[in-house]
């Protein structure tokens, strides 16, 4: 189990005892007076703060509110900066995604979701809600303006609700050839249209793919929720990928 963030109770403690003893050291108070001010006798205190009695919460209690302290002044800034972090993604759900090891690609066959590279755990917003990930790396392709250069990793759900609603604003990793396709598509009657294709040159892929005797999960195997630099490094899809749209749950 992993530790929670920021310092235990017992540690808290432990920093108050000594910053109430550097009062004395420091001359601000004398213990007598101290005593005074927190209203605790003079004894108790001197063994508490020579560690030979237990500070309890009830005593610590009675020093804060006589200095005028709370217990943010016994954290460190970069403590409570790791305890917000942590609050902030506490009650999201953690999602296993898998890293598949071949390529999505008109040059490599489409990868086989069986073969799993390792695994990440995240707790990103984009994945609620979403079944059936996984990531891989995209081959270059000169019809995809964010990944026209190597080291480009996607994010594909395969959830079939996205498939087959083929959203032309979105973008869709498609099985043509054996091989992967990631393009922007439209589905007609017994036709799915792959747009943009006529600005290619070198002909990326087919301006159209016919149904006849395949369905339309046979072609359309993912949809694209995130595209960008390989996560695995950092706190996974936690940077805004390449602005693409994205497909949510909601």
């Amino acid at each position: 189990m992993d530790s929670p963030p920021g310092p235990g109770f017992e540690k808290l403690l432990q920093r108050l005892v000594r910053r109430a003893a550097a009062l004395l050291v420091n001359g601000e108070y004398t213990e007598r007076g101290l005593a005074r001010l927190t209203g605790i006798s003079q004894p108790h205190l001197h063994h508490i703060l020579s560690g030979k009695r237990t500070l309890t919460p009830h005593v610590a209690d009675a020093i804060l509110a006589s200095l005028g302290w709370g217990l943010g002044d016994l954290i460190a800034p970069e403590e409570l900066d790791e305890i917000l972090l942590t609050r902030r993604g506490q009650g999201r759900k953690k999602t296993r995604v898998p890293v598949l090891t071949g390529y999505i690609g008109p040059s490599f066959p489409f990868p086989d979701t069986s073969q799993v590279a390792e695994w990440i755990l995240t707790g990103s917003p984009i994945c609620e809600g979403m079944r059936r990930l996984f990531l891989a790396p995209l081959e270059p392709d000169p019809g995809v303006p964010f990944a026209r250069c190597p080291g480009v990793f996607a994010l594909v759900a395969e959830d079939e609700e996205w498939r087959l609603r083929c959203l032309p604003d979105l973008w869709y990793v498609l099985r043509w050839g054996g091989a992967g396709l990631v393009r922007r598509i439209r589905a007609e009657a017994g036709t799915l249209v792959l747009l943009g294709q006529k600005a290619l040159e070198d002909g990326g892929g087919p301006a159209c793919i016919p149904l006849e005797g395949q369905s339309l999960l046979s072609v359309v195997r993912g949809s694209l929720i995130w595209a960008g630099p390989d996560p695995r490094p950092f706190d996974p899809f936690s940077h805004s990928g390449s602005g693409l749209p994205i497909a949510t749950a909601s």
